[in-house]
């Protein structure tokens, strides 16, 4: 015979697990950082791309792609890195430095748990850049993406992981809520720069086009514009990406203190 109270203690789980994720998106509403940076940085430069592509229209030197098309993939990269490097450690730090941390540790639900509601809402605000990028870029700006679906959501993936895992470590050293604002301030600008943000790696060349291309946001936008175009993410992207995810994941795993 089934256990009646096995199932009524997983039942209990999940619905405690439901109540917490309320309980935070209710709060990440209230104090929408992930929200207006992960969204709303990325609206913006998208329509500043996609001006500056409808100002300069035709393909980018070198390439058979549009301004828009080149930066929609970055832009993507940019809305995870601002998620997984400020938003999530940023509010982790908080709760730690509250004691909130702590005294959940004390109820039903671990923390851990707490920490998986904060990555389901950070993911929920990334997809909703995803959808705001790849249909305004497209049926805004006229950006040509022809994504290949398996790709695509396999590029995102390893993106957010490696990202979120980046921002983990964050969470993990750093003591205070102003110091986590500075040292992920500081990891968001070197990040805007690799990802090609404000120069493409093809125009750099050298060794910092070598290290643009497989930095942590580089990689991310490497695989997301191959996938994007109909294409394969090169074996480099989709290893680099596996291998630094593995690498942030066991340093954040190893020093996280939750109080």
């Amino acid at each position: 015979m089934t256990s009646v109270p096995g199932k009524s203690k997983a039942k209990q789980s999940r619905s405690h697990f439901s109540e917490l994720l309320k309980v935070e998106a209710k709060l990440a509403l209230r104090t929408p950082v992930g929200l207006g940076g992960g969204v709303g940085i990325a609206t913006v430069l998208l329509v500043v791309f996609g001006l500056i592509g409808v100002a300069v229209p035709g393909n980018v030197a070198g390439t058979d792609l549009t301004i828009i098309d080149l930066y929609v993939p970055t832009l993507m990269a940019i809305s995870f890195t601002f998620l997984g490097i400020y938003s999530l450690p940023y509010t982790m730090v908080r709760y730690r430095e509250m004691g909130w941390l702590r005294r959940v540790s004390l109820t039903p639900e671990s923390p851990s748990r707490l920490l998986a509601a904060q990555t389901i809402i950070n993911l929920v605000v990334a997809l909703a850049a995803i959808l705001i990028l790849v249909f305004g870029s497209e049926l805004i700006f006229g950006a040509s993406l022809d994504a290949n679906i398996p790709y695509f959501v396999l590029s995102v993936v390893l993106s957010i992981a490696e990202l979120f895992s980046l921002g983990l470590i964050v969470a993990a050293v750093v003591p205070t809520q102003q110091i986590c604002s500075a040292v992920s301030g500081v990891l968001m600008f070197l990040s805007f720069f690799l990802s090609g943000l404000w120069v493409q790696p093809s125009q750099v060349g050298g060794i910092v086009a070598t290290i643009m291309y497989y930095s942590p946001p580089g990689a991310a936008v490497g695989a997301l514009l191959s996938s994007a175009f109909n294409s394969a993410p090169s074996y480099t992207s989709i290893v680099t990406m596996i291998v630094y995810t593995a690498i942030f994941a066991f340093v954040a795993t190893r020093y996280f203190r939750w109080e």
